[in-house]
């Protein structure tokens, strides 16, 4: 599959969650690796929800994808579900969340269990580990031009 067959929608979905201010406000928009081997998008649906996907990139065609969401439960938790290519799905509950970073967590997940965004500035910061911060991988992400 062809890198911008794929990505053609990218601009469209960024502006249309640029205006969100809800809890996760600061997630809302387009980013991507500092080497440009990365984009992720966050929007928002009809419901204050947000709905993501992201998509790495080598040689001009894309390598991995995953769609994500992240809403309120029945219970008044919010939860990351993340639906990678090639796996099962897989579902994190909000352990801290403050005005520009939120941190999602499930001990019962293989690898990872804890997932951790952070904007700064026109940066976000994402970082994937275990529980405690083993075995980390971050990605410094900025907004897509």
């Amino acid at each position: 599959m062809k890198l911008l067959s794929t990505l053609a929608l990218i601009p469209a979905l960024a502006l249309a969650g640029d205006s969100y201010s809800g809890e996760f406000g600061w997630l809302a928009g387009c980013w991507e690796t500092t080497d440009n081997s990365a984009l992720e998008v966050w929007v928002v649906d009809s419901e204050r929800s947000l709905i993501g996907f992201s998509v790495t990139i080598s040689d001009d065609e894309v390598g991995s994808y995953e769609v994500m969401s992240i809403k309120k439960s029945a219970s008044g938790s919010w939860e990351f579900t993340a639906h990678p290519s090639g796996q099962a799905s897989a579902t994190f509950l909000a352990v801290e969340i403050n005005d520009s970073s939120v941190t999602f967590a499930n001990p019962e997940h293989d690898y990872p269990q804890e997932i951790r965004y952070e904007r700064q500035g026109r940066r976000l910061l994402a970082k994937i580990s275990l529980l405690g911060g083993d075995k980390p991988n971050s990605f410094d992400k900025v907004a897509c031009k």
